[in-house]
């Protein structure tokens, strides 16, 4: 078994960083703190993040005999002519499918010249991702929740590879934002503080997660689904690195998009539009929903 291979093999999927932690229960003190976010609500409705607690503690629930789990990191990042009212996580195609792909080969290749059994997550597991890069040393979480990788940024899609294969673990990140609050200052709806995210005030949450119409007082800062303000104002994300992976470079159509597009698009244009992306989870009702609010609030 060689680590060399592994880098190799993670380098040819894309990865722009990954690094090993042993498979174990989660530190008490994060799942502590998890579990007092939940308990004031700051999940808002997304009830599915109270689910399977016992696999959200401990990696080993998810693979019987798992010793390792190798957290991989991606860029998605690409440079835009002009400001885009989507999260740039979305003008590509779904990182779900993306990333999955890109690491089920390699825990093909894992399995063929270790012997080693493997299973792969990206995001839909119940896993605490940034917990996991955090300690195989990929990167920090930061004062806006998300997974900095130092001398990349945050403009990153996680996954990882839960496997039997005893791999030599990495050192955790030890590096943090410091005194730095920018994302906290600059959040359109003030939706971080130190006790983290508020879901109900954040962006994301309201143009994606959020269900029914909105009231009237309700203002999206000129979003159309999700919302990347706390990246833009992040230092770490000033020379972000630009991903080399073709299925995430962003499409044209829907760059495109403005709130009177959206309004006009038809069921049959949505799905052409919107195959393999992950925009497709706010369902087209959902989008004209956030374009008729921000017609009405004049944002555009």
């Amino acid at each position: 078994m060689k680590i060399d291979d592994l880098d190799s093999w993670l380098a040819a999927a894309g990865a722009l960083r990954w690094g090993v932690a042993k498979a174990e229960a989660v530190d008490p003190q994060a799942a502590a703190a998890y579990e007092r976010w939940i308990a004031a609500g700051r999940h808002a409705t997304m009830d599915y993040l109270e689910r399977y607690p016992e696999l959200r503690r401990d990696p080993r629930f998810l693979l019987p005999g798992a010793q390792s789990l190798v957290s991989v990191a991606f860029s998605y990042y690409s440079p835009l002519s002009r400001p885009c009212p989507i999260a740039r996580y979305a003008l590509g195609s779904d990182y779900h499918e993306v990333v999955r792909q890109r690491l089920q080969a390699v825990a093909r290749q894992m399995s063929e010249a270790w012997g080693a059994e493997c299973r792969v997550c990206v995001d839909t597991a119940p896993l605490p991702e940034r917990y996991w890069a955090q300690r195989a040393g990929v990167g920090f979480i930061g004062h806006n929740r998300q997974l900095i990788v130092p001398g990349h940024g945050s403009y990153v899609f996680l996954g990882e590879i839960i496997t039997t294969a005893a791999l030599p673990v990495s050192e955790p990140c030890r590096a943090s934002c410091g005194a730095c609050q920018r994302c906290q200052q600059c959040c359109p709806t003030g939706a971080l503080s130190a006790e983290g995210v508020d879901s109900a005030r954040c962006l994301s949450y309201l143009t994606i997660e959020y269900r029914g119409e909105f009231p009237a007082d309700v203002d999206l800062h000129g979003r159309l689904y999700g919302c990347d303000r706390c990246q833009e104002v992040c230092p770490h994300n000033r020379c972000p690195v630009p991903t080399t992976i073709p299925e995430l470079q962003p499409r044209p159509a829907v760059v495109d998009l403005t709130p009177e597009r959206v309004l006009s698009l038809t069921q049959d244009e949505y799905s052409h539009i919107m195959s393999h992306s992950a925009i497709k989870r706010a369902k087209l009702s959902g989008l004209q929903r956030n374009a008729r609010q921000l017609i009405v609030k004049n944002r555009f």
